[in-house]
C-alpha cells in the first residue's frame, strides 16, 4: 500500500507542477505571457477523448483501487502499478492528442511506462507467495484483464483485442463470485467493478480510437512531447494565434517531480489521483481544435494513422509484445519441485522428458506456462491443473478428483488408468486420451467444457482395430427460451 500512495502523491505533484509551467508560476516568463496563457485556457478545453478517459479513471478505476485497498494483502498491492498503468496510458494518449503519428522505431519508447507497470502487475500475480494465497484468483483476475491496455499498440482492430482480454480476465471473475458470493460481498464487488472496467475501456476505444490511437495529424513530434524537460518555460504565444500545447511528463519526470513529497495515508493517497485530473489549471496551455483539424468530420487527415501498405494489417507484433504481456507470458526459470503436498512444474521450453517417479496419492501437481513439453505421472495423484501452456503433453496414471486445463492451446492429456473428471476451460485444441479401465463396468469419465473449442475425447479399444476411437466434444449449443424456462439441445450436423 506504501507503494499505491507514493505513485498517487507523486502523480499529483506532477500535475501541480504542470499546472504552473503552463500558467508561468512556475518559470520567469513574462506577466503579460502568463496572462496570454491564462486567457487562452478558457477556449482550451481538453480534447474529448482525454475526458472520457479521464471519466474511466474517476468513476471504473476509482471503484476497484477502492475495493481492492477494502480486501487488501497482495490485492492492495496490485493496485499500486493497476494505477500506475492507466496513469501512463492517459499521459501517452496526451501526448498523442498533441502529435503526429511517430515512426514505429519510436513507439516502444512511448509505450515503456505503460509496458513497466503491466509487468509490475503480471509480477505480483507469478510470485511464489501468491500461489499460496487465497486471494490467488483475484490477482489473476487483474493479470488477465490488464493487457487490454495494449490496445494502444494493435491496429486496425483494438477493440476485439480488448474483449479477448477481457474474455480471460472473465474466468477468474467467476471463481471469484463463486468463491464469495456467500462470504464476503465486497470480494463479488470487486470482481464485478474489474469487469465493468474492462467493458468500459472497450466502449471508450470503440468511440474514440476504432482503428487505432487517435493521433493530431497536425500536432508536434511525439518524442520530443513525450521527453521534454518539465522545468523549461511555456514559450510566449504568437501574434497570429494561441500558444502551442504543453508536453505530457515522462516517467522519469514524474519520478523526479514527486521523489520529495511525503507519504499521505492510504485513504488519502487513492483520491489523490482522481482529484489531480480534475485540478483546475490542468488544460491551460491547450489551444482550441478548429473543425478543420478534427479527423472525424475531415476523413482525409486520417491518413497519417494508417498503417502502410506495405506492412501486414493487424497486430503490430513488435509493440504488442512490449505491451501486452499475456501475449507472451514472462519465461522465468524452469521449476520441476514438490512444494508442500503440490508439485510446481513451470516454465518448461522444449522439456520432453520430464517424470514424476512415485508421487503420494495426497499431491497435487500445477504445471503452468509450458511449451513444446511432456510430463510423465508415474503414480496415482489428487489432482492435476494444466495452466497456460502450448504444445504440450501430459501422461498420467490415476487420479482422485479432476484434471483441470485452463487457458492451453493445442494440448494433450492421456489417462493409463483412471479418472473420474477432466474439466477444460478457455482451451483451444486438446485432445483427452483415455484408457479402457475408464469405461470398463460403470465407470465413466465426465468431460466439462467451457469457452473452448476443438476438443476431441478418445478412447482406447473402441476403434475397429483395437485402438483409439475419436468422439468430438460439441461446441454449438441451441438453446429454447419456454414460458417459465429454458431448454439446452446439442446443434448435430448431418452431411
Amino acid at each position: 500500500m506504501a507503494d499505491l500512495s507514493t505513485v498517487l502523491k507523486r502523480l499529483e505533484a506532477a500535475t501541480v507542477r504542470l499546472e504552473e509551467i503552463v500558467t508561468g508560476r512556475g518559470t520567469a516568463a513574462a506577466p503579460s505571457q502568463a496572462t496570454s496563457s491564462s486567457v487562452a485556457s478558457n477556449d482550451a478545453p481538453l480534447p474529448a477523448f482525454i475526458k472520457d478517459f479521464d471519466g474511466l479513471i474517476n468513476q471504473q478505476l476509482r471503484t476497484v483501487t477502492d475495493k481492492a485497498t477494502a480486501i487488501g494483502g497482495l490485492l492492495g498491492d496490485q493496485a499500486a502499478p493497476l494505477a500506475r498503468a492507466f496513469a501512463a496510458q492517459r499521459a501517452f494518449l496526451l501526448v498523442a492528442s498533441q502529435s503526429k503519428k511517430p515512426a514505429q522505431s519510436d513507439l516502444p519508447a512511448l509505450l515503456k511506462p505503460t509496458q513497466s507497470e503491466l509487468e509490475a502487475v503480471v509480477k505480483i500475480r507469478e510470485d511464489k507467495s501468491a500461489r499460496a494465497s487465497p486471494l490467488f484468483n483475484h490477482l489473476s483476475l487483474v493479470s488477465e484483464g490488464i493487457p487490454a491496455l495494449g490496445w494502444v499498440a494493435v491496429e486496425p482492430t483494438p477493440v476485439p483485442y480488448i474483449a479477448e482480454m477481457k474474455d480471460a480476465a472473465q474466468f477468474y471473475s467467476n471463481r471469484v463470485i463463486k468463491d464469495y458470493k456467500e462470504k464476503d460481498k465486497t470480494h463479488v464487488e470487486f470482481a464485478q467493478a474489474y469487469l465493468a472496467l474492462l467493458t468500459e475501456l472497450q466502449a471508450y476505444v470503440k468511440k474514440h480510437h476504432t482503428t487505432g490511437v487517435a493521433w493530431n495529424p497536425r500536432g508536434g513530434d511525439a518524442k520530443a512531447a513525450a521527453s521534454a524537460a518539465p522545468a523549461a518555460a511555456a514559450p510566449a504565444p504568437s501574434a497570429g494565434g494561441p500558444p502551442p500545447p504543453p508536453p505530457a511528463p515522462s516517467a522519469a519526470q514524474l519520478e523526479a517531480l514527486g521523489g520529495g513529497a511525503s507519504k499521505p495515508s492510504p485513504a488519502a493517497a487513492v483520491g489523490n489521483l482522481f482529484a489531480a485530473l480534475n485540478k483546475e489549471g490542468l488544460t491551460s496551455g491547450l489551444r482550441k481544435v478548429d473543425k478543420s483539424e478534427m479527423t472525424h468530420k475531415n476523413p482525409e487527415l486520417r491518413g497519417t494513422s494508417v498503417v502502410p501498405a506495405t506492412e501486414k494489417p493487424g497486430t503490430d507484433t513488435a509493440l504488442t509484445a512490449a505491451v501486452a504481456p499475456k501475449a507472451a507470458a514472462a519465461r522465468g526459470p524452469p521449476k520441476l519441485a514438490l512444494e508442500g503436498n503440490k508439485w510446481v512444474v513451470e516454465n518448461q521450453f522444449n522439456a520432453t522428458d520430464l517424470v514424476i517417479n512415485d508421487p503420494e496419492i495426497r499431491h497435487t501437481i500445477y504445471i503452468y506456462n509450458c511449451q513444446n513439453s511432456t510430463l510423465q505421472v508415474k503414480g496415482k495423484v489428487n489432482a492435476v491443473t494444466l495452466d497456460n501452456c502450448k504444445k504440450t503433453g501430459l501422461v498420467l496414471d490415476s487420479i482422485v478428483s479432476t484434471i483441470d486445463v485452463v487457458n492451453c492451446k493445442s494440448v494433450q492429456v492421456q489417462v493409463t488408468g483412471r479418472a473420474p473428471t477432466v474439466a477444460i476451460d478457455k482451451t483451444d485444441g486438446c485432445q483427452v486420451y483415455l484408457s479402457k479401465e475408464c469405461v470398463e463396468g460403470d465407470a465413466n469419465v465426465e468431460v466439462l467444457t467451457a469457452m473452448s473449442s476443438e476438443v476431441n475425447v478418445l478412447v482406447d479399444g473402441e476403434g475397429e482395430d483395437g485402438g483409439f476411437k475419436e468422439r468430438a466434444v460439441p461446441e454449438q449449443i441451441k438453446s429454447v427460451v419456454k414460458k417459465g424456462g429454458m431448454e439446452s439441445l446439442i446443434v448435430e450436423h448431418k452431411g
